[in-house]
């Protein structure tokens, strides 16, 4: 070896950055909301205390959720949060959902760079992926 470091390609330097920075925001986030949730407990969609008291009990998901006063069915996941994302927990729910999609905002900056090197069958492969994510995220 001569020494000299490799070249990092821009696609991999774009896609590192924005996982990066992305996390950084979406857990800077979800700690905020954390403080709200205990500093403002009556203006959760879920309260706190009543959701932890009926976990601590071991009480059925059906029956915290019925407890909460909410009734939650797998896929309504939007539906509760996004209408109410100026809560606490909905704050909490976008940190949580930011830093899940991380992936997918860090592939446009990719693709963008595959495409200019005329790399298409990585373009072809990360909006697969972003497709894929996309669809996850849709419940």
């Amino acid at each position: 070896m001569d020494g000299k470091m490799p070249e990092i390609d821009k696609s991999q330097l774009y896609y590192g950055k924005t996982v990066y920075w992305i996390t950084i925001v979406s857990c800077l986030v979800s700690s905020l909301a954390m403080v709200l949730i205990l500093l403002f407990p009556r203006s959760n969609i879920l309260n706190p205390a009543v959701i932890f008291d009926a976990i601590f009990k071991g009480k059925h998901p059906d029956e915290i959720w019925n407890a909460a006063g909410v009734h939650f069915k797998s896929g309504d996941f939007w539906k509760l949060f996004i209408k109410d994302l100026f809560t606490p927990d909905g704050l909490a729910a976008f940190g949580v959902t930011l830093g899940c999609s991380a992936t997918l905002w860090a592939l446009i900056p990719t693709v963008w760079q595959f495409t200019k090197k005329k790399e298409y069958f990585y373009v072809f492969v990360s909006i697969f992926i972003m497709a894929l994510i996309i669809l996850a995220m849709s419940g």
